[in-house]
C-alpha cells in the first residue's frame, strides 16, 4: 500500500505539458514510461488505461509539427501573432481542449480548468473572460504562494517564470477547491454505466416470466448479475482502440436526392429543393374567410391508388418527410408533390412498365383481375370518378366544379386545386354524417386544416424513434427545430437540412463510427461482410436464431426486441439456477451441459455461473460465435434482406428466385418481385427498400465486372479465377487477393476485359 501511495505522489507532476522547456518534456516522457511499466500500475487496468491515454495526449501535443525554432515549448494565447508563436514553437491555447478531451470524456461533469500546483487550487476557465485575466485573479489571492503582486496582464510572448501550472479537464467541482487524489480522479474517469431504463424494464418483465422464482429478491439478484457482467464487458471494450476498425460501420448517409440524377429516369421532378409550401406559391390572395376541413380521407384515397400502382412510401433522408418511389420506372417524388406523382401514374410510360412487370411475374398480386394496360387505365378512371371527374362525349368533366377538363393531363392539376378539394371534402363530410348518426369523426380522417397545403405540412412526418438517420448518427431531438448530436457534442438548430448536412460531414462520420462499434460490442453484436456481395451488415452473437440485419438502425431495434431480451434472460436463468439451464443456448455457444467447458474457446470453468459470464463478457468468445454463424450462413445481400430467401445470379445479369423458380433480367423486375411477391413471408421494411435498391445496383455491377457467378447457396464462383471463392474469403476480399489480381491482369491483356475492384 505504501508503494501505491508513493506511486500516486510521483504522478502528481504528470499533467499535460504547459510552459515547459524541451529538456523538461524529455524528462517527463522518461518518467512517464517508468510509471507505466511499473508492476503496481499494470495491476490496475483502469489506472493503466488512464495513464496510457494521458501519455498519448502528451505525445500528440509535443510531436505536433509546427514551424519555427525550438527555443522553448509553451502554450500561448490567440492574441499573439503567428510569428511570435512560431518563434517559441508554441501551441495556441484554443487547440489544447481538443487534445485533452480524451482524458475525461466519459464524465458528464468534466470541465476545463488550470491547476496551480503551488497551492493546489483549480481555476475554472470561462469563455467570456480572457484566459490571462482569470489566472491573474488567482495570482492576486492570499491563497496563492508565493504571494507576489504581478502586473494585470501576464505576457507570454517572451519567456517568463510562471508558477507551476497545468491545464487539463477536471471532473471535480471547479473553483477554489483542493485537488483530489489520483485514486479519486480514477473513480470519476470510469464511472459505473447504468443499464438503459427501457431495456431494464423489458429485461425485468422477461425475467418475471422466465425465472422459476419471480420474487423481488430473485429479480434483483438477476439484474445485479447482468449489471456486473455488463460492467466487466464495458471495461474490456474501453481498452479497445476502435479507430482502426471503423470501416466496417462507416455510415453511408446517402439521400434519395443524391441519386435522383444518377440512377433515376428523367422526370419533371428535378427541383426538389423547395419547401412543401411550393404548391401554394403564386396563387392570388383570397380575402374570404377560410373554412376548416378534413383532408385525411382524400389523401387516403390517393394513397390507395399509389399502392395499387406498386409505389412504395419511403422517408426522404434529407427532409425526414414522406416520399414515393416507383420501382417499375425508378421514379421518385416528395409527398407534397402529389401533382407530380399523379401525373406519373397516369403517364403511358409508367402504365406500360407496370403492365410488363405484372404480366411477367404472376406472383405479384394486382387489385384487378387482369394486368393489361387497359385494366390499369380503367383503375385510373375509377380514381377520377371518385373525385367526381367523369368522361362523356365531350371529354372529361368535373361534376363538383361544373367545368370541362382538357386534356387528360389537366385532370390531376384540377383534382388537387384548392377549390375542388374543398368541395370534395365537404361532400365526404356530409356523407359521413349521414351514415354516422352520432357524428363522431373517424380517427383516420386526422385533424382539421385550413387548406390542403397546410394539411400536408402538418401531418405525415415520421416519428423520431423510427428515423434511421437519427438512430444511426446518435442524434437526440431537443426541440421542434433543434437536434443534439451526441457523438459531436453539438446542438443543430434549424430545419432538417441542417441535420442532414451535419451527418454527412467527414468529421461527424469519423466521430460516429467508433460510437457504433462500442454500442455493438456492448450489446453482444458485431459488424460483418456479405459473402456474395460488396457491403457490411450486423450479426447478433448470443441469440439462438441467425439474426443478421442490413442496417445499424435495424440492429439497434433488435437490442430491444423480445428475442434479444429473452435470450439474455435465459442466460441469466441458466447462470443462477443450475437445474433450469437452457440446453439449446448452451449448444449454440458450445458450452457443455454441466457448464464445465467452452469448446469454442477451449476454456474450462468451475460452475455454470462462470460459463454464462464467459458468454456474456468474453469478446473473444462472441467473435468466435459470430464466425461459426457466418460460416453456416454464407449468403448474399438478398438473402439478408429477405431473411433466408435468396436469388442465384450469373455475372449480375440473370436472377433466379429459389423460392418460385422465376427468372428476372433487370433490377426493377427483381426488386418488384422481392417486395411484392406473395410467396415471401418476410419483406424488407419500406424505409430500407431504397437503400436495398442502391446496394443491389452497386453489388450487381461489381459482381458482373468481376465475373462472379452465384450458382448455389454459399458457393460463389469467380469467372476470372475459374474457381470457387476460397474458405474464409468473400466477394470483397477475393477481389483484392493476389490470385485474383494476377488472373485479372492476364484476362485484361488477353481479352481486353476491364475489371473493377
Amino acid at each position: 500500500m505504501a508503494e501505491a501511495d508513493e506511486l500516486a505522489n510521483k504522478m502528481a507532476d504528470l499533467t499535460v505539458l504547459s510552459f515547459r522547456k524541451v529538456d523538461d518534456v524529455k524528462r517527463l516522457a522518461k518518467h512517464f514510461q517508468k510509471i507505466l511499466n511499473n508492476p503496481i500500475t499494470q495491476q490496475n487496468a483502469v489506472v493503466h488505461k488512464y495513464l496510457s491515454d494521458l501519455n498519448e495526449t502528451h505525445k500528440k501535443v509535443f510531436l505536433q509539427k509546427r514551424e519555427g525554432v525550438e527555443v522553448e515549448y509553451i502554450f500561448t494565447t490567440e492574441k499573439k501573432s503567428s510569428l511570435q508563436r512560431q518563434r517559441f514553437n508554441s501551441l495556441p491555447v484554443s487547440e489544447v481542449p481538443e487534445l485533452l478531451k480524451a482524458e475525461l470524456l466519459t464524465d458528464e461533469n468534466a470541465k476545463q480548468v488550470h491547476i496551480c500546483t503551488d497551492c493546489q487550487v483549480e481555476i475554472e476557465l470561462n469563455d467570456e473572460e480572457p484566459l490571462m485575466e482569470s489566472l491573474q485573479r488567482h495570482f492576486n489571492l492570499e491563497v496563492h504562494l508565493p504571494k507576489l503582486k504581478r502586473e494585470s496582464v501576464v505576457d507570454v510572448s517572451e519567456p517568463v517564470v510562471l508558477p507551476n501550472m497545468s491545464r487539463r479537464l477536471s471532473a471535480m467541482e471547479c473553483g477554489e477547491t483542493p485537488a483530489q487524489s489520483l485514486d479519486q480522479i480514477m473513480q470519476m474517469v470510469k464511472p459505473m454505466e447504468k443499464l438503459d431504463r427501457t431495456f431494464l424494464a423489458r429485461l425485468e418483465t422477461s425475467l418475471i416470466r422466465l425465472l422459476p422464482d419471480n420474487s423481488e429478491a430473485s429479480i434483483n439478484a438477476a439484474i445485479k448479475f447482468y449489471q456486473s457482467a455488463y460492467d466487466k464487458l464495458r471495461q474490456e471494450i474501453d481498452g479497445i482502440d476502435f479507430s482502426t476498425q471503423t470501416s466496417s460501420v462507416a455510415p453511408i448517409i446517402m439521400s434519395i436526392k443524391d441519386n435522383v440524377y444518377q440512377n433515376f429516369a428523367a422526370d419533371s421532378n428535378k427541383n426538389i429543393e423547395n419547401d412543401e409550401n411550393e404548391q401554394a406559391a403564386d396563387k392570388p390572395f383570397k380575402s374570404q374567410v377560410k373554412k376548416y376541413r378534413y383532408y385525411g380521407p382524400i389523401e387516403n384515397f390517393i394513397l390507395k391508388l399509389l399502392a395499387n400502382h406498386k409505389l412504395l412510401s419511403l422517408v426522404d433522408d434529407r427532409t425526414g418527410k414522406l416520399a414515393f418511389f416507383c420501382i417499375a420506372c425508378e421514379y421518385y417524388t416528395l409527398r407534397f408533390r402529389y401533382d407530380s406523382v399523379l401525373n406519373h401514374v397516369f403517364s403511358e410510360s409508367h402504365i406500360h412498365n407496370l403492365s410488363c412487370i405484372l404480366q411477367a411475374d404472376k406472383h405479384i398480386p394486382f387489385s384487378m383481375d387482369e394486368t393489361s394496360i387497359e385494366k390499369i387505365k380503367e383503375m385510373n378512371r375509377k380514381f377520377l370518378y371518385g373525385h367526381d371527374v367523369v368522361e362523356d362525349v365531350n371529354g372529361l368533366r368535373c361534376g363538383l366544379c361544373k367545368t370541362s377538363i382538357e386534356p387528360l393531363e389537366a385532370s390531376t392539376n384540377h383534382i388537387l386545386d384548392e377549390n375542388h378539394l374543398a368541395k370534395l371534402s365537404d361532400k365526404l363530410y356530409r356523407r359521413m354524417r349521414a351514415n354516422n348518426p352520432d357524428g363522431s369523426v373517424p380517427d383516420e380522417w386526422g385533424p382539421k386544416d385550413l387548406d390542403w397545403t397546410k394539411f400536408l405540412a402538418s401531418v405525415g412526418r415520421p416519428q423520431h424513434n423510427r428515423d434511421h438517420v437519427i438512430i444511426e448518427n446518435f442524434i437526440k431531438p431537443s426541440g421542434k427545430i433543434a437536434n443534439y448530436c451526441a457523438c459531436c457534442d453539438m446542438t443543430l438548430k434549424g430545419p432538417r437540412q441542417v441535420l442532414f448536412n451535419h451527418v454527412r460531414q467527414k468529421k461527424h462520420l469519423r466521430n460516429a463510427a467508433p460510437h457504433k462499434l462500442v454500442m455493438l460490442y456492448k450489446n453482444h453484436c458485431r459488424p460483418s461482410e456479405y459473402f456474395a456481395s460488396f457491403g457490411n451488415f450486423y450479426v447478433c452473437t448470443i441469440c439462438p436464431e441467425y439474426v443478421a440485419l442490413p442496417s445499424f438502425a435495424a440492429i439497434v431495434n433488435h437490442f430491444d426486441s423480445q428475442l434479444h431480451v429473452e435470450t439474455i434472460s435465459k442466460l441469466i436463468r441458466s447462470a443462477l439456477y443450475a437445474d433450469n439451464v437452457d440446453k439449446e443456448l448452451l449448444a449454440v455457444h458450445n458450452i457443455t451441459e454441466d457448464g464445465s467447458k467452452c469448446e469454442l474457446c477451449d476454456e474450462s470453468f468451475n460452475s455454470m455461473n462462470e460459463a454464462i459470464n464467459h458468454v456474456l463478457t468474453s469478446i473473444e468468445h462472441q467473435n468466435n460465435a459470430v464466425d461459426v454463424k457466418l460460416r453456416a450462413n454464407r449468403g448474399d445481400i438478398i438473402s439478408l434482406y429477405m431473411r433466408g430467401n435468396y436469388i442465384l445470379h450469373s455475372e449480375g445479369s440473370t436472377f433466379n428466385c429459389k423460392s418460385c423458380g422465376g427468372v428476372f433480367n433487370s433490377i426493377r423486375s427483381l426488386l418488384a418481385h422481392l417486395v411484392y411477391a406473395d410467396h415471401f413471408t418476410v419483406r424488407p421494411n419500406s424505409e430500407n427498400v431504397f437503400r436495398f435498391y442502391l446496394e443491389l445496383k452497386h453489388n450487381i455491377i461489381m459482381l458482373g465486372r468481376n465475373k462472379y457467378v452465384y450458382y448455389d447457396f454459399g458457393k460463389l464462383k469467380c469467372g476470372v479465377c475459374d474457381g470457387d471463392v476460397a474458405e474464409g474469403e468473400n466477394a470483397k476480399r477475393h477481389v483484392v487477393s493476389p490470385r485474383h489480381r494476377e488472373n485479372m491482369g492476364a484476362t485484361y491483356v488477353m481479352n481486353d476485359v476491364t475489371a473493377m475492384e
